[in-house]
């Protein structure tokens, strides 16, 4: 649970389902070119394209000083990168394997006879699986100095199964000699370790799967500055369709504030928490998302347009210290109260708000309400109210 405070007159500052996007172009649907491969039947909005060897590309753009990525074909002319909600990178059941090495290190391959499903980290055992050579990339970064050790590290953000979200399991291993270097997973057996690339160039690792569907993996690229110390993060989310290529179909609309966020942020930055989550203050006005999203405000624009404003108001002939503001309607998460005290130093505020007159609609999704202290000025020798703001 989420807490937010509004204080006043002391105001206090107070499924997710993302569809790709392939607007001007089919999804790309990349498979290997091995002779002998069995590919997928592919349908409107989707298109196959053969190819030996993809790498997952981090490209940087210093004006946004930030990242983005996805996968771009190499050893083919034309080399090709396309945007991450443009490509899906398709492992066929001929890549399965049955766990059969009994060491503990193997566990992440299930139990004994368990079937996983891997994109080899090597060319030849990519054309025997009849599997893409993927790799990943950093093309898009100039080893020039921008980055201190020339460095970017790789880590795994979150694993979303979009077609059984209870089987989610991903990792990226290397075996050399018999022994198992686990690089990437969110597996809590297996503390992501970071995978670390040099600018401009590239690695392989072996990147498993536990069960067949399509796959959302978001990677965390970072990066520090050589110039400032600044550390560079962002997120980069992927494809991957394990032999299942295609989006599951009646996804759940995104509802309170997951649609509010996928309205208002970029895909990009609704996939960041560090922008789009709710203790993130992108606009830098001191409101975070919470606060944003409670009280009719834009994230993106300075300012909140519905926050709590402190007022006076006569009622039954009394003067009363109130409060009023637009409130979020329609998400039973997230809850406002209206709080007075008399003390500050207390602990408990234990006054409820009197509202005051009628609801006023503010489109949609906000209504203005008011709110009184239960005493009246003359009763009372010092008042404070305060919004409470708690998103479930």
């Amino acid at each position: 649970m989420s807490l937010r405070v509004f204080s006043v007159p002391v105001l206090g500052v107070v499924i997710l389902f993302h569809a790709l996007e392939g607007a001007a172009q089919d999804i790309q649907v990349l498979v290997s070119n091995a002779a002998g491969r069995v590919d997928p039947v592919v349908g409107s909005g989707y298109a196959l394209r053969p190819v030996p060897h993809v790498d997952l590309n981090i490209i940087y753009d210093p004006t946004n000083e930030s990242f983005r990525g996805g996968f771009r074909t190499a050893e083919t002319v034309p080399i090709t990168q396309f945007e991450s909600e443009q490509a899906i990178a398709y492992l066929p059941a001929s890549a399965a394997r049955t766990r059969s090495n009994a060491s503990s290190q193997y566990d992440f391959q299930g139990s004994m006879g368990d079937t996983y499903w891997v994109f080899p980290s090597s060319a030849s055992s990519s054309n025997t699986a009849f599997a893409l050579y993927l790799g990943l990339a950093t093309y898009g970064v100039a080893r020039n100095g921008t980055f201190q050790a020339e460095t970017l590290n790789w880590s795994v953000e979150s694993v979303q199964n979009l077609t059984t979200p209870a089987v989610s399991q991903f990792y990226g291993y290397a075996v050399t000699s018999g022994n198992v270097s686990m690089q990437l997973t969110t597996d809590p057996a297996y503390p992501s370790a970071q995978f670390s690339v040099l600018a401009n160039d590239h690695k392989h690792l072996n990147l498993a799967f536990r069960a067949t569907g399509m796959y959302r993996v978001t990677f965390r690229v970072r990066g520090t500055l050589v110039a400032t110390g600044q550390e560079v993060s962002s997120l980069i989310p992927v494809y991957f369709g394990v032999e299942t290529w295609q989006i599951p179909s009646g996804p759940v609309p995104a509802t309170g504030y997951e649609a509010w966020k996928l309205a208002l942020f970029s895909s990009m930055q609704a996939a960041d928490p560090l922008v789009s989550g709710l203790d993130a203050d992108p606009d830098g006005d001191g409101a975070n998302n919470l606060v944003e999203y409670a009280f009719n405000g834009n994230p993106l624009i300075p300012g909140v347009a519905g926050k709590p404003q402190r007022e006076s108001l006569t009622d039954g002939g009394q003067e009363y210290l109130a409060i009023r503001y637009q409130r979020r309607k329609g998400d039973t998460t997230l809850s406002t109260t209206v709080e007075s005290t008399a003390d500050l130093s207390a602990t408990n505020w234990s006054g409820v708000g009197v509202q005051v007159g009628a609801l006023t609609p503010v489109g949609t999704d906000y209504e203005e309400v008011v709110y009184r202290a239960p005493t009246s000025k003359a009763n009372a020798v010092r008042q404070f109210m305060r919004v409470k703001v708690v998103k479930e």
